[in-house]
């Protein structure tokens, strides 16, 4: 230190030499810490240990244990708080077991995110030859997700369902999804969004090297020209949900491949189709024919509903949903489809009622011979009671068409006369003695037995009125009394 005078120059070295002591001093006590934490690890595993065998588990042997982490992953859970990820950080022992019980790693969500796509890898990994349930939500063409589909193909043997609700990752999962799947039994495919300018093409066969045991399937927003490509796996298939279909004139190039693909499905038990666009066919155009459906829905654009449902033939239809009226049901007098389309009908649903009434009448007339009438009322509206049901059956008397503005005529004609059931889900009427003089008249010409009405309503309606209504006819909780194959 040229600058400095003898004082300053020793001052300098005195500081410096301090400082190094510092430093000395410093590094000891990290070797000290280190050191401490060192002899912490065995004094807190056995203090672990210990306290473990004080839980409320530590007598039960593994395979319980994996038992319980099994009972408790429940599907509708959610992907995000996943219970093997919980159960594996409480203590070592419950994580070994975690880590060992490959059904509790079943369920393979992919996302867009390094840390899902992380955890999916993982989760493959973990489960083992177990039966998977994978889920992929979104995806982009630059990221990994062909190899992740990749991965899924090698595990597809035991793959028990598939939900891809995304367009560019559909489209990869069937560029990489040949091998067999012999456990497949659902899958649900769809672009993931309500977009309806975005739909599915398939260029290939689905499952191409066959999916025996597929049961139910979920498609939506497909291209119908793509139907052809489902055919040969859907050959087992006892549910179909079809949802976003554009069924658009010339007639060979929209009506036909959905009616061929219908047709084609051998096992059919349970349909549902949702239209965006349904432009009307001819009576000249052959029907869809479906012998083995039983249950059916069919949710259509306004005005389409009547001209959809006629498309169909179902001799052992047993309960129809339908959604999509406007108020604009043809005049009474239109065929009888109880006897020519659906001679096994017994139940009717209308669906999702808000912004105009059903005419009942033209229900009554289409399908004479059911044994039961549920009217299931948008969450937003409370109309179409029960006094709205029971009035033309109680006083033999039209409801007016929209399309009459004069009064209602009375008639004799006897509305469904083997009803046995009426099931409501409106709350705008309130429940009053005088229902149980138009039940009655009602159940004097029929064998009506139970009325299906809100709890809300009846709890309204107090105890003194209900007692009074039980007197009359059975009464029971509101239920659609729809069965519901597909995983939501």
């Amino acid at each position: 230190m040229p600058g400095l005078n003898g004082d300053q120059r020793r001052r300098a070295l005195l500081l410096s030499k301090r400082l190094e002591d510092i430093a000395a001093a410093r590094h000891n006590l990290v070797l000290q810490i280190e050191d401490l934490d060192e002899q912490a690890k065995p004094v807190q595993l056995e203090f672990n240990v210990l306290h473990n065998l004080n839980a409320a588990t530590s007598n039960l042997p593994d395979e319980s244990l994996a038992m319980i982490f099994e009972a408790g992953a429940f599907p509708e859970s959610g992907f995000r708080q996943h219970l093997g990820v919980l159960v594996s950080h409480v203590s070592s022992r419950w994580r070994r077991v975690a880590l060992a019980t490959p059904r509790l790693w079943t369920r393979i969500a992919w996302q867009n995110s390094p840390e899902w796509k992380a955890r999916a890898i993982t989760f493959l990994q973990r489960s083992k030859l177990a039966p998977l349930d994978v889920t992929v939500l979104q995806s982009q063409p630059e990221d990994s997700t062909p190899n992740f589909f990749q991965s899924i193909n090698s595990h597809l043997g035991h793959c028990r369902s598939l939900c891809v609700e995304d367009a560019e990752g559909l489209a990869e999962a069937m560029k990489h999804l040949s091998n067999a799947a012999p456990l497949l039994s659902s899958v649900n495919l769809g672009p993931g969004t309500k977009d309806h300018n975005v739909y599915i093409v398939l260029h290939a066969p689905l499952f191409p090297s066959g999916a025996p045991h597929l049961k139910t399937a979920q498609l939506h927003s497909l291209d119908i020209d793509s139907l052809q490509f489902v055919q040969p796996a859907f050959k087992s298939i006892t549910s179909l949900r079809l949802t976003s279909l554009w069924i658009d004139p010339p007639i060979e190039e929209a009506y036909l491949p959905l009616r061929n693909a219908l047709m084609a499905l051998p096992s059919l038990h349970h349909l549902e189709l949702q239209m965006n666009s349904y432009d009307e066919i001819h009576a000249t155009d052959p029907p869809i024919v479906l012998p083995t459906v039983q249950y059916m829905s069919l949710n259509t654009p306004p005005g389409c509903l009547d001209v959809v449902t006629c498309s169909f033939i179902a001799e052992n239809l047993l309960v129809l949903s339908l959604e999509g009226w406007d108020g604009q049901e043809l005049e009474i007098g239109v065929e009888d489809q109880s006897t020519l389309r659906f001679p096994s009908l017994e139940h009717l649903i209308l669906t999702q009622i808000k912004l105009r009434l059903p005419w009942l009448d033209a229900y009554a007339r289409r399908f004479p011979d059911i044994k039961r009438l549920t009217c299931q009322v948008h969450p937003e509206s409370e109309r179409c009671g029960i006094e709205y049901v029971l009035f033309p059956m109680c006083f033999t008397q039209n409801h007016e068409s929209i399309v009459d503005d004069g009064p209602p005529e009375v008639d004799e004609w006897n509305r469904w006369p083997n009803l046995e059931v009426i099931a409501t889900s409106a709350t705008d009427t309130p429940l009053h003695p005088g229902i149980c003089l138009k039940l009655s008249v009602v159940k004097s010409c029929r064998p009506l037995r139970k009325l299906m009405l809100p709890d809300t309503l009846c709890a309204q309606a107090g105890a003194d009125i209900m007692a009074q209504l039980r007197e009359y006819i059975q009464v029971e909780s509101f239920s659609l009394d729809w069965p519901m194959p597909f995983l939501e």
